[in-house]
């Protein structure tokens, strides 16, 4: 089985997928490849280039990050573009690591965006790890180094809070007042037992 495990930004999905794989539970970081397959597919790095210049990538050969993020993250149009090439090469490559983890119990996929880019079909269930807004935006603000502006500019391309929990199949809380273990470790135990 493979689920996706997902949740707003700041919510903590990459503290609980730890947790997972230190059960023992494989997990597909979604963010973590694009970043990787934005360095190391060839064809990606060229459609990158030619959708959005020269630019993209510094003289070193590394993804100019800021200002792609800041191209992207300013103009709805640019974001789809950018993810219509991104996604695309995540998905294949997700489907030959899953290929390579057929023998784990289950398996998780670890995105941000899993439920707006309307997914949930391509899963057995969805988790959300949930924290309130506010939370969030403290977290991330000490985390990147940033602003509450820069917070709500990439939070305002996820769905709400409240159409993710009522989107999710299972619900983990994470802002910080219910404790995380014991939830995970149910959870795990839940979908051990199908």
């Amino acid at each position: 089985m493979h689920y996706a495990l997902t949740g707003n930004i700041g919510s903590g999905k990459s503290t609980v997928a730890r947790e997972f794989e230190r059960l023992g539970i494989p997990v597909y970081y979604a963010d973590a490849a694009a970043k990787r397959l934005m360095l190391e597919d060839q064809e990606l790095r060229e459609e990158l280039i030619s959708a959005f210049g020269k630019e993209t990538y510094l003289p070193d050969g590394s993804l100019n990050r800021s200002w792609l993020a800041e191209k992207a993250f300013s103009d709805d149009e640019q974001l789809e573009r950018l993810n219509g090439l991104v996604h695309p090469a995540v998905h294949r490559d997700a489907a030959a690591w899953r290929r390579a983890n057929e023998t784990a119990p289950f398996t998780l996929y670890e995105a941000a965006i899993v439920l707006e880019l309307g997914r949930q079909a391509d899963f057995a269930g969805v988790i959300v790890v949930a924290c309130p807004e506010h939370i969030r935006r403290q977290r991330v603000v000490r985390r990147d180094q940033t602003n509450a502006a820069a917070f709500d500019a990439r939070a305002a391309k996820q769905w709400s809070d409240a159409q993710k929990e009522a989107a999710a199949d299972h619900l983990i809380i994470n802002s910080g007042y219910e404790l995380l273990l014991p939830q995970i470790l149910h959870l795990h135990g839940e979908l051990l037992a199908g």
